[in-house]
């Protein structure tokens, strides 16, 4: 029996009080807007102008992502309608947030010695010297085939640690004594062989073609076994000789998946080196623009990309701007000699004040922080493409775009949605490969209003993103210049993540260009306007809806002894769940207390009854338990002996 569990979504939409027509089916290619206001401040209302100039024109935008490292092991393995599921909220342009890129993790093999979280290991496909088992990572390619059957069509291969086979100490991280890496001396070849074999597997047999591949990962951290997942030191000269052996064996094999480098973990190397760790070893870590990307050994053989990590620069008292600047300035000549900077990963460890990123977190706080983080990285670091670490994490951690309260086999499946999924998505699912940034001007307060702006060709529509995350509301004008000949923008059309459980990338009404559009408190909004001065109103365009208050079947039902029964609260709520008999006596109480919002799930013990057919109900009202009016549910479930 496969378990199903319900997303329930509301297709109402919202009024704007500004709005001044209905919108309008139509087939016409659109103009993109997105706008980010954030403020941490409540300040009254004011009306705040909006500059945009399509004519100056800055990076082109490749995608936007995440990776399947390295839960999609555990959650490939689910009823086919729950992963069907994930992959629509990760993939699908009209049921989730349309990321337009996968990074699939190469597993260096299970590893249960120096790593204890089993999420944090990885199958090999090697079972020795050329000897492959392709049958392995299964769950992972169901989730790479799902993103390509949703029309994703940039896949990166990445690596944390080589297989165990080709490292020193046989564990795929690294313990002290090893010397500057974990790969053994002279196997390079070996290395580059193992990874283009299996990209070339890929290619000519699942028909995925890999666009790059990433041989080392974070190299300037140590990754020791406290670091309790795949990991892989590699110094500058180990990851020269890495990048040699893989361009020479995808040459010769006739693979057209590019090298991409360099996966730093820090802005800051990009530019200075890892003192530590170099004066450890006693060779060079970091300054990667200048001991790597400036040498035309290997130059020459890598992708035209720089791919780093925003890890620890979100303090915003100083690194948010400080440290963007300090990298752009140095990137730029890169730039200009046509290079791209991207982000190849990213989730809250530190906090725009510093409290770290433990305690997940599905309001709108978080997805506000990273928004905040995508905005400089796309305005100040003119990245390319923006992409998330976890897109599914079981942890207690401000690390996921989906969270489950899963972890072994057998356990409740569950999907729980988090606004920063939502807000992740006011950028990737309108953001398209091929948009255009565009010149905006006034809003770029990082307390206050921030907004950005892109002219997507492709689809002829104008993109702006706004967020705002105070608890006052800001009134906003619009004023666009600089189009071709011919274009018009008559209205825009809203699409909002607040914390509002209704507003979840919610299609508000269109208003009128020259009105002025109210942001919510603390929200992330998508404003769309078409080129051809046409309304957006296509069914296709419509953003999957909010998870409303729900209870959802029981599992397994029927059952022999006991069911797991699960429901969600979109809000604080005052929570009652009962079991009845068929003649309405009630059999069990199994919750009776305030709860706060988040999905749930709660053990049914049936061992003393006896075969039947018995009733679950939900009763949620407000802070009161003795409220009698609210939210009623109930379900059948069917116990046999």
């Amino acid at each position: 029996m496969f378990l199903e569990v319900p997303i329930i979504y509301s297709m109402d939409f919202k009024q704007n009080h500004h709005s001044f027509l209905t919108a309008i089916l139509m087939k016409s290619k659109t103009l993109l807007f997105i706008l980010i206001a954030v403020s941490f401040a409540d300040c009254q209302s004011q009306n705040i102008q909006i500059n945009i100039d399509a004519s100056v024109k800055y990076q082109t935008i490749d995608n936007f992502g995440a990776s399947d490292a390295w839960w999609a092991q555990k959650v490939g393995g689910w009823f086919l309608p729950n992963k069907e599921k994930v992959a629509d909220l990760l993939f699908s342009e009209t049921k989730g947030i349309g990321l337009s890129a996968w990074r699939f993790n190469v597993g260096g093999g299970i590893n249960t010695t120096t790593i204890t979280d089993p999420w944090r290991t990885v199958a090999t496909f090697e079972v020795g010297k050329d000897q492959y088992d392709w049958t392995r990572q299964a769950n992972e390619r169901w989730f790479l085939q799902a993103a390509k059957k949703r029309g994703v069509k940039q896949f990166i291969a990445f690596v944390n640690s080589p297989p165990g086979r080709m490292t020193k100490n046989g564990y795929t991280n690294c313990t002290d004594g090893l010397g500057t890496t974990n790969l053994k001396s002279g196997y390079e070849k070996e290395y580059a062989k193992y990874l283009t074999d299996i990209l070339k597997h890929f290619q000519d047999s699942l028909g995925i073609t890999f666009n790059y591949i990433s041989p080392v990962n974070e190299p300037e951290w140590e990754w020791n076994a406290k670091s309790n997942q795949e990991g892989n030191r590699a110094s500058n000269d180990d990851i020269k000789r890495i990048v040699k052996a893989l361009y020479s064996e995808l040459k010769s094999q006739g693979v057209p998946t590019e090298i991409n480098l360099i996966e730093s973990g820090a802005l800051k190397h990009w530019y200075l080196y890892q003192n530590d760790i170099s004066s450890k070893y006693g060779a060079q870590y970091g300054n990667y623009l200048y001991d790597i990307f400036v040498d035309t050994t290997i130059s020459n053989k890598v992708a035209k990309i720089l791919g780093g990590h925003s890890y620890g620069s979100d303090l915003i008292s100083t690194q948010l701007t400080q440290e963007r600047e300090q990298l752009k300035s140095r990137i730029d000549p890169f730039l200009n000699n046509g290079r791209k900077y991207w982000v190849t990963e990213y989730c809250i460890l530190q906090g725009p004040d510093g409290e770290g990123g433990n305690r997940r977190d599905l309001s709108i706080n978080t997805a506000i922080n990273v928004a905040r983080i995508i905005h400089y990285d796309l305005t100040t670091l003119s990245a390319s493409a923006w992409q998330w670490w976890l897109a599914v994490s079981p942890y207690d951690y401000k690390d996921g775009l989906l969270y489950t309260d899963y972890h072994n086999a057998g356990d409740y499946q569950s999907i729980i949605p988090s606004k920063t999924l939502w807000a992740v998505g006011n950028f990737s699912k309108f953001i398209r490969p091929g948009s255009l940034r565009i010149q905006y001007q006034g809003a770029d307060d990082k307390y206050g209003l921030m907004a950005s702006s892109y002219l997507d060709e492709a689809n002829n529509r104008l993109v702006i993103v706004l967020i705002n995350a105070g608890t006052d509301k800001k009134d906003v004008q619009i004023k666009v210049s600089g189009l071709d000949s011919g274009k018009v923008i008559t209205a825009f059309t809203p699409f909002v993540t607040s914390d509002d459980p209704g507003d979840n990338l919610t299609q508000y009404a269109s208003f009128e260009k020259d009105s002025t559009y109210i942001v919510k408190p603390r929200s992330v909004v998508t404003l769309i306007g078409n080129l051809d001065g046409t309304i957006l109103s296509s069914v296709k365009d419509q953003p999957m809806l909010p998870l409303q208050l729900n209870l959802f079947p029981n599992f397994p039902n029927p059952f022999n002894s006991s069911t797991i029964i699960a429901y969600y609260i979109p809000r604080k709520s005052f929570v009652t769940i009962k079991v009845y008999d068929v003649l309405g006596n009630e059999i069990a109480n199994l919750v009776q207390e305030e709860k706060e919002m988040g999905k749930y799930q709660i053990r049914f013990n049936g061992f003393n009854l006896p075969s039947g057919v018995y009733f679950y109900r939900l009763v949620v009202s407000g802070a009161n338990p003795l409220t009698a009016d609210g939210f009623t549910q109930t379900k059948k479930m069917l116990l046999i002996r």
